[in-house]
């Protein structure tokens, strides 16, 4: 059977690699290289070659079984890694990261910054709440959720966007337009809620 795949991100690889033992593939892609989100470059430390992937890949036992097999079948090596999330505004001379309570106040006037507590517990607010909207059929988008919420624009622009954007390469207005049951199912299975 001939049949065509349309993407050449890790789900239309996978596809054809399976496919193609039986069927006639053909694969399309409309950028300039194949990859999809994945974009790996070869870079030298300490004079040996490494190769290095810029998209923000990440995933786990519990929801990635499937990819985990395929790397188990390709023998792929794969690490554990820390992750990380910070935030640098330096027009505003803002910043953070979330790694510990240190690096939440890396800036010591956030200690004494109402926004920024206020930011804290939105965010706590989001983590809590957000989930009762994936048991609705409501069908909205993201930015459409946070201000039905009444998400500050600091808890937007300083914490949930740039996050979105971190995790799938997307500008702002994409991320707003993103839809709010997919974004919050996604955070709830990599455990970013609690």
């Amino acid at each position: 059977m001939k049949i065509a795949i349309i993407g050449s991100g890790i789900s239309g690889n996978t596809l054809a690699y399976y496919l193609n033992s039986n069927h006639q593939i053909t694969l399309f892609e409309s950028n300039s290289r194949v990859g999809g989100h994945s974009h790996t470059h070869e870079i030298e430390i300490s004079n040996q070659k490494v190769n290095v992937d810029t998209g923000f890949i990440v995933f786990n036992k519990k929801t990635y079984p499937h990819f985990i097999n395929l790397l188990h079948e390709l023998k792929v090596p794969y690490e554990n890694s820390a992750m990380s999330f910070s935030v640098k505004d330096s027009q505003k001379d803002f910043e953070y990261n979330g790694t510990n309570l240190n690096a939440l106040f890396a800036q010591r006037k956030n200690l004494i910054s109402l926004t920024f507590y206020k930011m804290i517990k939105e965010i706590l607010r989001f983590n809590k709440k957000s989930t009762l909207m994936l048991k609705n059929n409501e069908e909205i988008s993201l930015g459409e959720y946070l201000n039905r919420e009444a998400y500050s624009d600091f808890f937007k622009k300083y914490y949930i966007l740039p996050m979105g954007s971190a995790i799938w390469s997307s500008d702002i207005k994409t991320m707003m337009a993103f839809p709010a049951k997919f974004f919050i199912r996604f955070f709830d299975n990599h455990g970013m809620l609690n």
